[in-house]
């Protein structure tokens, strides 16, 4: 046995060393991983901002160019010219102005070329037709916008375009703005657009030197050969692809043995590269051109290529590997060695702290069984059947039980069978029979029973009991939230209803107001609102006192709440005015129901005491439209109809017309009056 034992141990411990040193091994290679992900991170953001950096240049050089007077004039004449001789091309007009505009522009056109790497500026007529390329001053006349996304939208917006694309001639970075030239009527006129590209082979080269990394563009070939004159298409090819530029020869050598991959993925997609004993880091990602930046499922054009030589840090990796299988190996023997001695003085040490354990065990399950039963919330637990298996003394107090009533018994039969409202409440909603079924913690509020019937909201969380990944019960903690609840109604009451005719107080009716006018905006249907105000109530004022005032406010609030309906909103305004709003009623209804207001508010006069006080009602009723941008709009029709009622002399009934917002003031004065 003892033999068997020591087989066990040493086979034990050669797994744990093999374990060990795999994890380094695997360590090593994450490293060198999270390196270069983070040389792939850090080129290819590099290349993004270069590519930022050369827009804001062709930007700033376009616009710089195109606020030449001379340049404005010139093309202008040239536009001209061409709209007179007809044809894309013009005739000897067009070539005059041609000539002209090419003369003034050869001395910028140096300075740009040379000193801001531009290789490429065209001058394109406002209907989309090439007039002078000073890169390729022969070729004039083709229409642009067909072939060129970016001056295809510029010509619509005349806002400024920038980003990659391929031309006729050459595929760089490039900025495209309009041309304007200012008339003698101070105005502005369209009079075409410039168009102005880098260098890429310059502007690439210094970010070759910057990084210390090499960078080729590869060109998709039926892209190319769609838009490209033949004569300046790159020369080197392959099936699927041009090279249109490389900074390290290198690359060219990879590329005709098929080593460089073409991709559209815009997440950099890097690889091992081995060539002639080196190894190099290789990072492909989508060239983005400016139709794929905006519209992103349409495919780039080409593929960016990064890579640098890693061939040191390579033989880094496969050094640290060997002294990683070594080193391993020496620790195992070692361990071995000592593994053995130790044993008998670490088995004295574990049976010592096993008899510690388990004293602290059971003094930990003496003081939770103690929390348990002290604790304020009710707690219940439940196996993995659903039946209860303890329970502390708060949770019996709050639903009238002893313990031996409920230990064995399903919570749901006990506390859960039956809601308020007394409709059965089925074991699928409850919520430890939820957590039993999927695993998962609940929080939430639920009405519990009582043993004597009764029944009192509660917060209730039930958390699962895990064992050896199995769901084997729950536990069920609960309070009672009758006090809560009924400060929350209280507080609500307050807030949403006037003191005096608990009616809906202002801000109230306007929330419902606005929510009925989103309910129609979405579905539709019909709603109708009324404004009403009690007639010559300062005489109630003034002859029966502010207090009687109040009993006809409130008296008028219990007839209108006799005669709406339940789903009917009222709402005081403000002073005796109030409104109603009726949701799913139009005109007809409105009307007919104001009139039994009306009529019952002027035949049942308040009394306070023997003292009867009449009064009556004016009531103007509009309907709400889905146009109605916000619930003023509204009240003021409403409100327009009321001056139109108390301006027929009170006491009736008006339906707002369109021609009342003509007549408002008019309809105010004599109101007033």
């Amino acid at each position: 046995m003892r033999y068997r034992f020591v087989i066990i141990l040493s086979s034990a411990l050669a797994v744990v060393s093999t374990s060990v040193g795999c994890y380094l091994y695997q360590q090593i290679d994450e490293r060198f991983e999270i390196e270069l992900a983070g040389d792939t991170a850090r080129f290819h953001d590099a290349y993004i901002a270069q590519d930022e950096v050369l827009e804001r240049r062709t930007s700033a050089l376009a616009y710089s160019i195109a606020a030449n007077d001379d340049i404005q004039r010139l093309l202008d004449e040239g536009s001209e010219a061409v709209r007179i001789e007809g044809h894309s091309t013009g005739g000897a007009r067009a070539a005059r102005a041609r000539q002209a505009l090419q003369e003034t522009v050869k001395p910028l056109w140096d300075d740009l070329n040379t000193y801001f790497e531009v290789q490429q500026m065209q001058f394109i007529l406002p209907n989309g037709i090439s007039f002078l390329r000073m890169h390729a001053p022969r070729y004039f006349g083709d229409l642009m916008p067909a072939v060129r996304p970016m001056l295809a939208d510029l010509s619509h917006d005349h806002e400024f375009r920038g980003g990659f694309e391929i031309g006729r001639a050459f595929a760089s970075a490039r900025g495209a703005v309009v041309v304007m030239r200012q008339m003698q009527n101070d105005r502005p006129r369209f009079v075409g657009a410039l168009e102005i590209g880098l260098d890429m082979d310059s502007h690439l080269d210094k970010l070759d030197k910057q990084l210390g990394i090499g960078i080729a563009l590869l060109l998709d070939r039926r892209r190319v050969n769609s838009i490209m004159w033949p004569s300046h298409r790159p020369a080197l090819m392959n099936e699927h692809s041009f090279m249109l530029i490389a900074t390290r020869p290198e690359a060219n050598d990879w590329f005709k043995a098929g080593q460089l991959p073409m991709t559209e993925e815009r997440v950099p997609q890097d690889s091992l590269l081995t060539w002639q004993d080196h190894h190099f880091h290789l990072i492909a990602f989508a060239l983005e051109d400016y139709k794929s930046q905006l519209e992103p499922w349409n495919a780039p054009p080409g593929t960016v290529l990064i890579w640098h030589d890693i061939t040191d840090k390579f033989n880094q990796v496969v050094v640290a590997h060997k002294k990683t299988i070594f080193g391993t190996l020496a620790v195992y023997i070692v361990a071995q060695l000592c593994v053995f001695g130790l044993l008998h003085i670490a088995r004295r040490a574990w049976i010592r702290h096993l008899k510690q354990h388990t004293v602290d065990v059971e003094n930990l399950l003496q003081r939770n069984a103690l929390l348990l039963d002290t604790a304020a919330d009710g707690i219940c637990g439940v196996d993995r059947d659903g039946l209860i298996t303890f329970i502390n003394r708060s949770a019996l107090t709050m639903h009238g039980y002893q313990s031996g009533e409920v230990i064995g018994k399903s919570p749901h039969d006990l506390f859960q069978h039956h809601r308020p409202d007394g409709r059965p409440n089925p074991l699928e909603n409850c919520p430890f029979y939820q957590t039993l079924t999927d695993g998962e913690s609940r929080e939430c509020e639920e009405w519990l029973l009582r043993r004597d019937g009764s029944y009192f909201p509660a917060k209730m969380t039930v958390n699962p009991i895990f064992e050896h990944k199995q769901i084997n019960g729950a536990v069920i903690s609960f309070h009672d939230i009758t006090d809560q609840r009924n400060r929350q109604e209280a507080l609500l009451q307050l807030a949403t209803t006037d003191s005096l005719t608990s009616a809906s107080n202002r801000r109230h009716f306007m929330d419902q107001l606005d929510a009925e006018l989103s309910r129609q905006r979405r579905h539709g249907g019909l709603a109708s609102l009324l404004m009403t105000d009690l007639d010559f109530f300062k005489r109630v004022n003034d002859e029966y006192g502010h207090a009687a005032g109040d009993v006809v406010l409130s008296h008028f609030v219990h007839i209108a709440r006799k005669t709406v309906r339940r789903s009917d909103v009222i709402g005081r305004l403000g002073g005796e005015e109030f409104a109603i709003l009726l949701p799913g009623d139009g005109i007809p209804g409105a009307r007919e129901l104001a009139e039994r207001l009306r009529q019952a508010f002027e035949s049942n006069p308040a009394k306070i005491g023997n003292i009867i006080i009449p009064a009556t009602v004016s009531i103007g009723i509009s309907d709400l439209r889905t146009d109605d941008m916000t619930p003023d709009i509204s009240l003021r029709r409403a409100d327009l109809a009321l001056y139109a009622a108390k301006a027929a002399g009170r006491n009736c009934i008006v339906v707002h017309e369109q021609n009342m917002l003509q007549n408002d003031v008019e309809t105010k004065i004599k109101t007033e009056a």
